[in-house]
């Protein structure tokens, strides 16, 4: 499908989204799914090429256009589409991923676990609920360094507020002053102040590599069994 540029937005200092329209073209995804991008060219070296995966931050909710949300490191491809002009064209294909909510998870306790720009698939999922009026039952806990670097801060605030059910919590690994908020790393003893009831949970964890690896070891010693974890690794950017 070739899809054309339409809006760059700095989501924080070092990260921005990128909103391609669809010309009229029905690409039918789920939140939470991966969908692959090619340039027709590079404008600036990239040794891993003309080609990349992104999980999805848009909703299917928002029509006529399709989002992801990339921390920008120095990337050949990234700087590319950062400098491209309005209207620039490419193309996208093979949608794919399992980090996806059925219908019949609806009905169950969820708890989000997102660390820095591993929030992207929440956000798609948690504008649907919104957008749809559904009620989520599900606890995020979102992990950045400073208050600075939370992605889609205010909008989640608000989704907070629409969405019956859903609570977030922000937790900073070096507060700044002031903040008034949690902090700390992700722990057993973090988990158990903020979620003592775990039984009929279904916990996601989405960020890097390490840190979904670690999450994962985690909820195996607290005892949570591997069917009701579901996981998202974020390798390389």
């Amino acid at each position: 499908m070739r899809i054309r540029l339409k809006e760059l937005r700095a989501e924080t200092a070092d990260v921005m989204s990128f909103i391609f329209d669809l010309g009229g073209q029905r690409l039918d995804y789920r939140p939470g799914q991966i969908l692959h991008f090619e340039l027709d060219a590079l404008a600036f070296p990239d040794e891993r090429g003309n080609r990349r995966h992104f999980t999805i931050s848009s909703s299917p909710t928002e029509e006529g256009i399709v989002m992801f949300t990339t921390r920008m490191r120095g990337s050949g491809f990234k700087e590319t589409l950062r400098q491209a002009p309005a209207g620039y064209e490419l193309t996208c294909d093979s949608l794919e991923g399992e980090f996806i909510m059925g219908e019949g998870d609806k009905s169950l306790r969820h708890v989000f676990i997102a660390a820095g720009i591993g929030i992207t698939p929440y956000r798609s999922m948690l504008r649907y609920s919104a957008d749809m009026k559904e009620r989520l039952n599900a606890f995020m806990l979102s992990f950045n360094r400073s208050s600075a670097d939370i992605v889609f801060h205010r909008e989640l605030e608000e989704i907070e507020r629409q969405v019956p059910g859903f609570s977030l919590v922000n937790v900073l690994t070096e507060p700044e002053r002031g903040w008034q908020g949690e902090q700390g790393k992700l722990d057993e003893a973090l988990l158990s102040r903020l979620l003592p009831e775990t039984d009929g949970t279904v916990f996601w964890a989405s960020g890097p590599t390490g840190m979904v690896g670690a999450c994962r070891e985690l909820l195996g010693k607290i005892g949570i069994k591997e069917h009701s974890i579901r996981t998202d690794r974020f390798m390389g950017y």
